[in-house]
């Protein structure tokens, strides 16, 4: 406890005394870390942005650090600024030790120079003791022992929870196993390896495997050092907390990282290798496994069934041994089950939910440390190297405690290497920033409501909490009527909305208090927003509003809404007078607040689902989208990483199609790459987190916000000559369609439909041509399956024999398998008997090896039917440009303290958040010049991806590959002088990056076959 000398001052009806010191500790370090301190935005300090770009830190870092562990709620503006208002009660004004000073509108913070209880000394002994460098704390789990336990099956597609399952253990079944104990290794020196070394380990796996080639890539491959803009070969390099490596397609990298993990393994070093799907998890790891490589896979376990569909192998009914181990092992506990029962689901294991007889405590597995199904989970704690995706290195649980596996890199590796870095980056941006669809969850409950109305009145009443559950279900249909009806209600010239920016309940709030036409009084202001985070125990509220509240989006006609909502504003009318107001204004601000109320009623109703459908439902490894959008808040993550740049938001945003997109904000995603070393910071605020190898051949892109890593290069690797020439040659064509798909909205699929018909001949030809197969590249699923028709059709008329597939997302659910291949499977496409493939461009970009036998692209030709982009409102995205353009802009001045810093690195964040959001309501062309760069280079860098499944190269003798760009919209359209005209854009860009100054170099080795090829065959204006 702190503050013991205090206690008699405190009673039941004041905040406890470590909440007050917590509040004190918070403005102690606003004192100290700010030249002007505004107590009301002191939870600035826990947002940590200084550690963006870091590259060296300090005490005050260190100290802010550790003090977010303890003090970390108070990143929120809310919680914070409902504690602090408590503190300034005068009921505390006798011992407090701070004061507050109100001038101009503006509050400042000073100690309290009256004589007080407990010295301030003495309470700077009693706040230090939130940052002092905080053991990481393991949450115990018991292991179930003798006696009967229950778990629930997850087999059946059945409305009902689970069946519950009984087992029960004995003196017998329960010998004793003893665990390994966990490596202890750390190093946060530097690490230096020279090429020899290198060379020698790639020699070594040689003789391990004959048919191992990289040793032969590494020796005919070149590694350069980059120092000061200069390139110069290198015999050794250096690890030292952030290296930043790129190479073209076929320079290598893939080899680095396997003799890297070789050599790791034989040096007695830790490293962690991030990959980009699960399939190329398995893959490396049954690649290291034949060399004697002690390493360990690390995948999530609720989409088990998903990740053994994609590696198994065709034809095949069952895993290799090796890889069974790990994905289709059999239950120990669910072997112990007599009944009549399936077996468990992939996945399913109650390794961590054994319960006793209506109890809620929750067992650890009497098996866990013998099972193969927690073989992952224990590995990597002993294995030298652990590959796993970027999801599974951020929120991956490991261990008996179910300890985050992020907690262990920090603490136990070495390097952790992120391959395909650029792609990580917008990843994990994108990871901290989940959203997901209201009208798709609404789908997703359609076979559930049924069924629930399709039981006996006697199996509804049985059980409660499902009855509960199905009847917000039931709901959701006239909440969402109800909400879209608010929205479109006659709000006036709303920015918030008119925009299209993304909204809350509390920003709107918050907007319309400051609005000068439709301000609202203050007391309406609170009384509206204590609704928002205390639905039913503030006693303060009238009884009148909440009855608004509650009837705000129970009838679609708002009847009763709107009768209770004029009772409760005439009951209002001494804080409220609008005798004197314009009628227009009335029924505007009226509306305003009619929208916000319902808002409030929905976040309230999403939230009692989340609640209803967890007490229904066994979550320990797999839930609905809005039990798992409520529920994942990254706590663990978020203790480390700087907070999102416009605050940890929850917000919402309506989009053409009518649907409602949730979204939250929780963390700067792309620090737990690139800033991962000083996540970790000692007394003396050097970084003590594992050193990071960044991989990447489309990673400098200078422009991009999502792609372009914004550290210095430090090392590049070079394909050999050969394999650069090679890809020099490449053929590029324009078709001189005047069909523009991209941009075309509703002709859209008309426009499609038209240039796959015009592009038969072009596609036949390659198809004669017979260097390999064709890939077509659209913007999605959908486009794919409307291509995938329109071509087989023309190609029959023409008597073309070629065959059509198309790609269909892991998740879909198909019996006819026909004409398709899975995003997972793509790699397989080599081999299968089509000779064409559609995708779309998000989905084939990287991460899909297309090869034949001896490793060279099975691909002869790629046709561009649209401009790659990503989704033009889509909110993930311009979160992830939001991180990248305050990357690159917002620098902390010399002099500018901590939370001076975060505070105008929130304020810009949240202007260019408003303009960011507004974007997609502008044309290309008029856009800003910076943000018509990013849209360039991202294109860029979606082109080269894409271009880079064809450009796998062993051998050089075969024709070179041929590009299309087919999309008129590539080109502005010819009735117009202004316009954008993406190739010129490209090829400019391109030229300026090649001829730059300062990275000509690293530009040249990254791109340059690549824009030999592309000037030859483009013509922009040179």
């Amino acid at each position: 406890m702190y503050y013991a000398p205090l206690q008699a001052y405190f009673n039941d009806e004041m905040m406890s005394i470590d909440r007050f010191a917590n509040i004190e500790a918070v403005l102690y370090l606003l004192l100290k870390h700010a030249n002007t301190p505004e107590p009301e935005k002191a939870y600035l300090l826990f947002s940590q942005y200084q550690l963006i770009g870091i590259e060296s830190g300090t005490e005050a870092d260190r100290q802010l650090q550790c003090a977010r562990y303890t003090l970390g709620c108070y990143r929120s503006r809310k919680y914070w600024q409902d504690d602090l208002d408590e503190y300034r009660s005068d009921i505390y004004s006798g011992f407090r030790a701070f004061a507050f000073k109100c001038e101009n509108g503006k509050t400042t913070l000073m100690v309290n120079e009256d004589k007080i209880p407990l010295s301030y000394e003495d309470r700077i002994k009693e706040w230090e003791k939130h940052w002092l460098l905080p053991d990481i704390c393991k949450e115990e789990y018991p292991m179930a022992g003798e006696g009967t336990y229950c778990y629930y099956t997850t087999t059946k597609e059945d409305f009902e929870k689970s069946e519950r399952i009984k087992v029960s253990f004995s003196e017998n079944t329960l010998a004793s196993v003893k665990s390994e104990e966990p490596i202890d290794s750390r190093n946060i020196n530097p690490i230096t390896i020279s090429i020899s070394e290198l060379l020698e380990c790639a020699k070594e796996m040689r003789n391990i495997d004959p048919t191992d080639y990289c040793y032969d890539i590494l020796q005919s491959n070149t590694i350069k050092a980059v120092k000061d803009g200069k390139v110069s070969l290198c015999d050794k390099f250096t690890i030292m907390q952030t290296v930043n490596i790129v190479g073209m397609v076929g320079s290598g990298k893939s080899t680095l990282i396997k003799v890297l993990a070789y050599w790791a393994n034989k040096n007695g070093k830790r490293i962690v290798i991030v990959l980009d799907t699960v399939a190329e998890v398995f893959n490396l790891w049954m690649y290291l496994n034949k060399l004697s490589v002690n390493c360990s896979p690390l995948v999530g376990r609720s989409e088990r069934l998903k990740y053994i569909n994609q590696i198994a192998e065709p034809n095949k009914t069952c895993l290799p041994s090796s890889l069974s181990q790990y994905l289709t092992n059999a239950c120990l506990v669910d072997g112990m089950n007599d009944g009549d029962e399936a077996s468990l689901a992939y996945g399913k294991e109650p390794c961590f939910s054994l319960k006793e007889p209506g109890k809620s405590k929750a067992f650890l597995c009497p098996y866990f440390n013998i099972c193969h199904g927690a073989k992952m989970l224990r590995d990597c704690y002993t294995a030298s190297v652990v590959l796993t995706s970027v999801a599974g290195f951020a929120i991956s649980r490991v261990g008996k405690n179910r300890e985050p596996f992020l907690d262990v890199a920090l603490r136990k590796f070495d390097i952790v290497i992120f391959d395909e870095s650029d792609r990580v980056q917008k990843t994990l941006d994108q990871l901290f920033m989940p959203e997901t669809s209201f009208n798709h969850y609404i789908k997703e409950s359609a076979n559930d409501c049924a069924r629930y109305m399709n039981m006996t009145g006697f199996e509804r009443e049985k059980n409660r909490a499902i009855q509960e559950y199905s009847e917000l279900q039931l709901r959701t249909t006239g909440v969402m009527s109800c909400l879209t009806k608010a929205l479109n209600w006659n709000l006036g010239k709303w920015n918030k909305l008119s925009a299209g920016e993304p909204f809350s309940a509390l920003t709107l709030l918050d907007d319309l208090k400051r609005d000068e036409h439709y301000k609202i009084p203050d007391k309406i202001y609170k009384d509206i927003y204590s609704l928002i985070d205390d639905e039913n125990d503030n006693s303060n509220l009238s009884n009148t509003l909440r009855e608004v509240l509650n009837a705000s989006c129970m009838e679609t006609d708002f009847r009763l809404f709107n009768t209770l909502y004029k009772r409760w504003i005439d009951e209002e009318n001494f804080s409220f007078d609008r005798t004197k107001t314009n009628a227009k204004i009335i029924a505007v601000q009226d509306a305003r607040i009619k929208l916000i109320i319902c808002l409030i009623f929905f976040d309230h109703f999403i939230r009692k689902l989340s609640d209803a459908y967890a007490a229904c439902h066994e979550t320990s490894y797999g839930q609905n989208e809005i039990f798992g959008f409520l529920q994942t808040r990254f706590q663990d993550q978020q203790k480390y990483l700087p907070s999102a740049l416009c605050g940890n938001l929850f917000g919402m945003k309506k989009n053409e199609q009518g649907d409602i997109i949730l979204f939250r904000q929780f963390a700067f995603g792309r620090s737990l790459m690139k800033d991962l070393p000083y996540l970790r910071l000692d007394e003396n605020g050097e970084a003590i987190g594992p050193h990071v190898i960044m991989l990447s051949g489309s990673s400098w892109a200078e422009g991009s916000y999502e792609y372009h890593i914004n550290r210095p290069v430090n090392y590049i690797l070079e394909a050999d000559s050969d394999k650069r020439d090679f890809l020099s040659k490449t053929k590029f064509y324009e078709s001189g369609f005047s069909e523009r798909v991209s941009g075309s909205g509703e002709m859209r699929i008309e426009m499609l439909k038209k240039i796959t018909e015009k592009s038969a001949g072009d596609i036949i030809e390659e198809y004669n041509r017979n260097v390999g197969k064709i890939l077509i590249i659209v913007n999605s699923y959908e486009q794919a399956s409307i291509v995938q028709e329109t071509l087989a059709n023309t190609l029959h008329k023409k008597q073309c024999s070629a065959r059509v597939y198309r790609m269909i997302s892991d998740a879909t659910t198909t019996d006819d398998s026909e004409g398709v291949i899975r995003r997972g499977e793509a790699n397989r496409f080599a081999s299968m008997p089509a000779e064409i493939l559609i995708a779309p461009a998000m989905a084939i970009e990287r991460g899909h090896n297309i090869v034949d036998e001896k490793g060279h692209s099975a691909l002869g030709a790629v046709f561009f039917f649209v401009r790659p982009m990503s989704v033009p409102d889509d909110v993930q995205e311009k979160g992830s440009k939001l991180n990248g353009y305050m990357e690159a802009h917002c620098k902390r001045n010399p002099g500018e303290s901590i939370w001076e810093y975060n505070m105008r690195m929130r304020q810009e964040a949240s202007k260019r958040w408003s303009i960011v959001t507004r974007s997609g309501n502008y044309g290309l062309d008029n856009l800003s010049d910076d943000d018509k760069k990013d849209i360039v280079s991202t294109l860029f860098i979606l082109i080269l991806q894409i271009f880079g499944r064809l450009a796998r190269v062993t051998d050089t003798s075969k024709p070179a590959p041929h590009v299309y760009f087919v999309d008129g919209a590539f080109r502005k359209a010819p009735d117009t002088e202004r316009g954008f005209d993406c190739l010129t854009e490209l090829g400019t860009y391109l030229d300026n990056m090649i001829q730059s100054e300062t990275s000509s170099e690293i530009a040249n080795t990254l791109y340059k076959p690549f824009y030999d090829a592309f000037k030859k065959g483009v013509n922009y204006g040179r």
